[in-house]
C-alpha cells in the first residue's frame, strides 16, 4: 500500500487551512455544540512506530495539535486502542490479514494520559462493540470532536457511525492522518458533503 509524508508538525496547521478551504462543499452545523467529546482514535505504536509496517508516515506530525486541543477541551475526552480480534468472523482479519498485537496497541507516550477513558475496539467504528453510545449519552453529549488515524478508514466510520446515532460531527483536517494526502483530502470531502462539519484546530471557534 502507498504511503507518503504529505504533512509535517511544521506545516500541518497550513495544510489543514488549504484542506478546509478547497473542500468541494462545505456544511456547518447552526450554533455551537452544547456538550461535545473529543475522540482520539488509534494514536497507538502500530501507526506511529516507524518501525512498524503499519507506520502512518505523517501520523506524528498531529500529535501536537492533539495534545493542545486536548489541554483545552471542556469536555469528556475519549481515545481508543485497536487491539486483536480472537473472532475470526471479523472480516477485518481476512482483509488486512495482519492485526495490532501486544505492547504495538499502547498509546504512543506524548499522548498519554491525555484521555479520561481508553477504550478497546477492534472494528473501524470507535462505536462497535465499545459502549461509547451508551457512555456518551449518560454523560449528555450531543457532539463528538474526532481526530487520529485513519482519516479515511476508522476516523470516517466513526464519524458516519455517529451522524446516524444522532450526534453532530465534528472532524478535525490538521488532527487526522491516513496514508495519503490524496486519501486524507478525499475522506474530509465526502465527511464534509454528507455527515459533520470539517474543521481546523484554529478555526474551530469555542467548541472546546
Amino acid at each position: 500500500m502507498r504511503k507518503e509524508l504529505y504533512a509535517t508538525a511544521d506545516n500541518i496547521r497550513d495544510k489543514g487551512i488549504q484542506w478546509v478551504a478547497s473542500l468541494e462543499r462545505r456544511r456547518r452545523w447552526e450554533g455551537t455544540a452544547k456538550n461535545p467529546a473529543l475522540l482520539i482514535l488509534d494514536m497507538q505504536k502500530y501507526f506511529l512506530d516507524e518501525g512498524s509496517h503499519a507506520f502512518i508516515p505523517t501520523a506524528p506530525a498531529i500529535v501536537d495539535v492533539i495534545n493542545e486541543i486536548a489541554s483545552g477541551f471542556r469536555g469528556p475526552v475519549v481515545a481508543t486502542r485497536h487491539v486483536k480480534d480472537p473472532d475470526e468472523g471479523n472480516l477485518m482479519n481476512v482483509w488486512w490479514r495482519d492485526r495490532p498485537e501486544d505492547r504495538s496497541t499502547d498509546i504512543v507516550e506524548q499522548l498519554k494520559g491525555t484521555a479520561s477513558l481508553v477504550l478497546e475496539k477492534k472494528r473501524y467504528s470507535a462505536f462497535h462493540g465499545t459502549g461509547l453510545e451508551g457512555i456518551l449519552k449518560k454523560g449528555g453529549v450531543d457532539s463528538v470532536i474526532i481526530t487520529g488515524v485513519h482519516t479515511d478508514l476508522c476516523c470516517e466510520t466513526t464519524a458516519r457511525d455517529a451522524f446516524m446515532r444522532g450526534l453532530r460531527v465534528y472532524l478535525i483536517a490538521d488532527a487526522t492522518a491516513t496514508s495519503t494526502e490524496e486519501r486524507h483530502t478525499a475522506a474530509l470531502n465526502i465527511l464534509s458533503i454528507g455527515f459533520g462539519e470539517v474543521l481546523t484546530s484554529t478555526g474551530s471557534g469555542s467548541l472546546w
